[in-house]
């Protein structure tokens, strides 16, 4: 009995010492939790910031893109096409997770978009220069000619190039494109063959310019495969002087003014194949917008 006594302050003092140690290591698991907690946030903060001021950087490209529109045909076009980069890299910076990596690669498609903009204005600026010498060198010619000659020939100058500039001005534009994937039940799914339907919306932006009154929209969805969806061989329409496939279509009152359009297409259980597919939206012959979607 005494020799049981005796252990008994001894077992105590280690079961006490097993307490303290496992006290001891649950909180020192819980403070490196929390670091690691904390260096997340601070790693998602610092990439939120990043992507904050690539979303600025587009916003400078394109005010640069708009302050240029309109000078000539050939400028306008390009600049068009990056317009449409710089919507497709809105909508992939919305969309991407917040990882260093991810924000790091749009840094630097962002910088290669934005030179190649700078080059286009520094070339216009160059072969503006170009046309204007030449236009005194044909205006010294015409010094012989009579006055009202000259006058007339000074209007349908002016005359072709005001027509030239309001129609690329009046132009309709769309902004703020999302597609999105439904399934049977009209719950948005990225799974490609759970997809039935494949709904977009979208801003018709206003233009003093644009002619006020019915548009005619169509819809055309590329797969990753470069077929286009659609439910009849006669859906087709006018685009850069050749006939070719639309999805759907979709007749908009436009009365200047921004207008909210919403299209749906109805694919189907299970028709489709994994991948990225092309959004494409015109009207009057002419590319307004477009975005992609990506079904797993």
């Amino acid at each position: 009995m005494e020799s049981t006594k005796s252990k008994l302050p001894v077992i105590l003092i280690v079961v006490i010492a097993l307490l303290l140690g496992g006290i001891g290591f649950i909180a020192w698991k819980y403070l490196e939790m929390e670091k690691a907690k904390n260096q997340t946030e601070e790693n998602l903060e610092a990439v939120e910031t990043q992507k904050s001021k690539l979303f600025k950087q587009l916003d400078s490209v394109e005010l640069a893109i708009q302050e240029q529109m309109g000078q000539n045909q050939q400028l306008d076009q390009l600049l068009m096409e990056k317009q449409y980069e710089i919507e497709e890299l809105r909508n992939s910076l919305n969309v991407a997770q917040a990882r260093a990596g991810d924000v790091a690669k749009y840094r630097k498609q962002i910088e290669i978009l934005t030179e190649q903009v700078q080059q286009y204005i520094r070339e216009n600026a160059r072969l503006s220069h170009q046309v204007d010498s030449l236009g005194y060198l044909e205006k010294a010619k015409q010094m012989k000619l009579d006055t009202m000659e000259i006058m007339a020939y000074q209007n349908n100058r002016r005359i072709e190039e005001l027509s030239q500039k309001v129609e690329v001005g009046s132009q309709l534009r769309i902004s703020d494109i999302s597609v999105t994937g439904f399934n049977t039940r009209s719950k948005a799914v990225t799974r490609a063959r759970q997809v039935h339907r494949i709904g977009v919306t979208g801003t018709i932006l206003k233009n003093p310019l644009t002619e006020a009154g019915s548009k005619t929209v169509y819809l055309r969805i590329t797969t990753p495969s470069g077929i286009v969806i659609t439910q009849s061989p006669s859906n087709q329409f006018d685009f850069d002087g050749k006939s070719i496939m639309f999805s759907t279509k979709k007749d908009v009152q436009y009365n200047n003014v921004d207008t909210k359009i919403e299209m749906f297409y109805d694919i189907g259980d299970g028709q489709l194949e994994p991948g990225i597919y092309k959004i494409t939206l015109f009207s009057e012959g002419r590319e307004i917008g477009n975005s992609v979607i990506e079904l797993r």
